[in-house]
């Protein structure tokens, strides 16, 4: 790539920028800088500074090599003291209004940023994000799907006695041996009431010859990440309210990614499984939102929730993933990914 062949995703935001009445933004997240340029830095190892022209790069020393290589169309330099680097550099272009993501900034870098003359704004990099290209979904598409080979591959393994953390280490070597870079989050396996804490922190409970079990996991692949949870009994003596809660979750689960469509507030998508779940008799027991988005990271906007003002549009990845928790008994949570498309919801959590 040369410099005149510009990501079209920093074309995209440049068009943001005009919108939004600026002549430049400052962008010091380091995944939003991976998703401009495609290149990974780690937190605080460089800021970006993009006009209608150049994109400027400042950051450490030991990256330059590489970025020159695989960024050729940015202006890299090495400097310790970067943010005021790129406000030298937008005084020296004549930037009259450059904005900032206040959101992903610290106290003291925003203090300096405001002094600068540089001005908050929206998250317009969240916003890009919102929205995946075909790429994009296909890549978290083979990310879902190394999750839940993971777990085919895993639950037949699954034996009375293993503790939690035997689980989770099976889910985790096999998505990195086919793959995967790290994990989206710290892998969940839960058995018996460990299951009735949607946030469970795994841990050395073994699992018993009768018990419920739950797994919530995913990997990032290329950069992108995935999300699955799935909830059984194991055993042959499932209880009759197990049973009925699982039922009634699938059930919440199939109607909310049937809701999943371009046009569709999200706030209605959890409404449609919420309310599933409260007709059966257990919403005090639903705790959470029915979903979130995903990409770069793995709660991304929008938010399948009663908080969100959002609208779902075609490219948008979300979850869906309602849930019951007892406590002190079990609980059942069942998660697909899903993109949606112009004709709906398409699962990315299968083979």
């Amino acid at each position: 790539m040369n410099k005149k062949q510009i990501p079209q995703k920093i074309t995209l935001l440049r068009k943001l920028i005009k919108k939004n009445g600026l002549d430049g933004f400052l962008v010091t997240d380091n995944l939003d800088q991976f998703y401009l340029g495609g290149f990974y830095f780690y937190p605080h190892e460089a800021v970006f500074l993009v006009t209608s022209k150049d994109i400027f790069c400042w950051t450490r020393e030991l990256y330059l090599t590489d970025v020159a290589v695989r960024a050729p169309f940015m202006t890299v330099s090495a400097d310790e003291d970067r943010l005021n680097a790129a406000v030298k550099q937008a005084k020296k272009c004549g930037l009259k209004k450059v904005g900032f993501d206040a959101a992903k900034e610290g106290y003291a870098a925003g203090r300096l940023l405001a002094k600068n003359g540089f001005v908050e704004c929206p998250s317009l990099i969240s916003q890009l994000r919102e929205v995946k290209d075909e790429g994009e979904v296909k890549i978290i598409r083979d990310a879902c799907r190394i999750a839940y080979n993971a777990y085919e591959y895993v639950k037949p393994l699954i034996k009375t006695g293993m503790t939690e953390l035997d689980v989770a280490a099976e889910l985790e070597k096999y998505m990195r041996t086919h793959g995967a870079t790290t994990t989206s989050f710290y892998t969940i396996v839960g058995f018996g009431e460990d299951c009735a804490n949607p946030h469970h922190v795994t841990g050395l409970r073994k699992l018993k010859a009768e018990d419920c079990i739950l797994m919530d996991f995913g990997c990032v692949y290329n950069g992108y990440c995935s999300d699955i949870t799935r909830s059984w009994w194991h055993g042959k003596k499932e209880p009759a309210e197990y049973k009925k809660i699982w039922q009634l979750v699938d059930k919440a689960r199939k109607a909310g990614i049937k809701a999943v469509k371009p046009g569709m507030a999200t706030r209605e998508v959890d409404n449609t499984a919420r309310n599933i779940i409260k007709a059966g008799g257990y919403g005090a027991y639903f705790t959470h939102g029915t979903g979130h988005g995903m990409g770069m990271e793995n709660h991304e906007t929008p938010y399948n929730n009663q908080e969100s003002d959002a609208v779902l549009v075609e490219g948008n990845i979300v979850t869906v993933e309602p849930g019951i928790y007892l406590p002190g008994k079990y609980g059942v949570r069942l998660e697909d990914t899903v993109a949606v498309s112009k004709t709906g919801a398409k699962i990315l959590t299968k083979k």
